[in-house]
């Protein structure tokens, strides 16, 4: 069992491999405050390791890819967002690595949920990483895909973007559809208040005359005016105006 001094000496080490001296004078108390649960998690990693540089965590993925998240960047790129206006999504800066070829692609990993620092992002990954990557997000696997079959994924990605193109096509139709339908009904609308407008202005010979001319018709105009010519040429109910029953 490691002694007091050890475990402080422990600590010490992967303080400074995670935070490089600079940025430590940078960040702010609620970072440092992460860096000790970061630190924490580091020393009890079963799965993560320190490195390849200063300010880095590498875990393996899987026998031939391992991913880097790059502490220190993901934490100055946390404090430079925080100052800009419109405050950018937290993101890691994190790639995934062939261990065979040794090539990498770096991958867009957006944290969510509510504000909190950079640092506490890293730790979640680390405890993402010793899980065994539950659920990784489609960047990841694309990256992953990527770097173990460029030419699948470069079929893939040609598939996903034409069915992209096809469901802008489909919904573009739709919209359009809607928009037509809708102004196929107003002016339905506004050519029966026409038509009933000139009806209503028929006189009694002209009204007998139109009806018995026009048989009825399934289209909504014919039916509305042909019942209306129905109800003007009725004799109303007694106290009622001529056209209404």
């Amino acid at each position: 069992m490691a002694s007091e001094s050890e475990l402080k000496e422990d600590w010490k080490r992967v303080d400074r491999a995670l935070i490089p001296e600079k940025l430590l004078g940078e960040m702010s108390q609620p970072e440092c405050k992460g860096l000790t649960l970061l630190t924490d998690v580091m020393i009890n990693a079963t799965v993560c390791r320190l490195g390849p540089a200063q300010g880095q965590v590498t875990a393996p993925y899987a026998d031939d890819i391992e991913l880097v998240l790059d502490v220190a960047e993901t934490i100055e790129l946390g404090l430079k967002n925080s100052i800009k206006p419109g405050r950018a999504p937290r993101q890691l800066v994190l790639w995934a690595q062939n261990t065979l070829t040794r090539e990498k692609r770096y991958v867009c990993v957006v944290a969510k949920g509510i504000p909190v620092p950079s640092i506490d992002d890293c730790v979640s990954f680390v405890m993402w990483a010793e899980a065994g990557f539950p659920n990784p997000p489609y960047t990841v696997v694309d990256g992953i895909l990527y770097l173990r079959d460029p030419e699948l994924y470069a079929r893939k990605a040609g598939e996903r973007s034409l069915a992209i193109h096809e469901n802008m096509r489909i919904e573009k139709e739709r919209r359009e559809l809607v928009i037509s339908q809708r102004r196929a009904r107003c002016q339905a609308q506004q050519e029966l208040e026409l038509q009933r407008k000139r009806v209503r202005d028929l006189g009694w010979r002209e009204l007998i005359a139109e009806h018995e001319s026009v048989s009825p018709s399934d289209d909504d105009i014919s039916t509305a005016l042909y019942h209306l010519r129905i109800s003007l040429l009725t004799l109303p109910v007694p106290g009622h105006p001529i056209g209404q029953h």
